[in-house]
């Protein structure tokens, strides 16, 4: 850049300033921007209609059920937001909800599971939605989980509890293969649903 022109020209050179801080500032902001204001629940569920997923709503679109104690109230404050489950946190992954507010993933053309019906099976809209999430999660490793709930300090009250995550340790298991449904509405897992590649079956190379 000629310095002699910057000098010639202050208002290139503080036009070019501001676009640097700009740009700076849309990098810092970026993420909890998209993750606290943009992909807010309210937009959530403009497409995702609450009484789709959540057990606690009513099955008609005529209106959400009410809650019927202060516990169930403060429940429902408390709860996670979408994002929390459904975003990875790191500046990249939260493109995701860019791609995904154009795609209109679940308006439109991923309404099935196509495999399933290839195979003679008619799969619930619902259903496929909830085994999408299930796989993806499954692949990362439930990173989204993982975000909030730290694996060795979680303390079942129940000894089945207890037991279960010994267990789930032992053999390398990862958060949803058995908190499938959590706050949503139950959606029976699929019965090939969490396999892992085998060595054999593997890609060489």
């Amino acid at each position: 850049m000629n310095i002699s022109l910057l000098k010639k020209h202050p208002l290139v050179s503080a036009a070019g300033i501001l676009v640097l801080v700009v740009i700076l500032a849309w990098v810092i902001a970026y993420e909890p921007v998209t993750r606290n204001l943009i992909a807010s629940d309210g937009l959530c569920n403009y497409c995702h209609l609450p009484w789709e997923f959540n057990p606690d709503e009513r099955l008609t679109a005529t209106r959400p059920h009410p809650a019927t104690s202060k516990e169930q109230e403060q429940e429902q404050q408390a709860q996670a937001r979408c994002v929390e489950c459904h975003l990875p946190e790191g500046w990249w992954n939260t493109t995701y909800a860019y791609t995904h507010f154009l795609s209109i993933t679940d308006l439109f053309g991923h309404f099935r599971d196509r495999d399933g019906e290839r195979a003679g099976d008619w799969i619930p809209a619902r259903a496929a939605t909830a085994y999408r999430v299930r796989d993806r999660l499954f692949e990362y490793d439930s990173n989204t989980c993982r975000g909030c709930h730290i694996e060795d300090e979680i303390k079942p009250k129940r000894a089945r509890g207890v037991n279960a995550h010994k267990l789930a340790k032992d053999e390398e298991k990862t958060c949803i293969e058995c908190h499938t449904s959590l706050v949503h509405r139950y959606v029976e897992p699929r019965k090939d649903a969490f396999k892992k590649a085998d060595a054999a079956d593997a890609p060489k190379g």
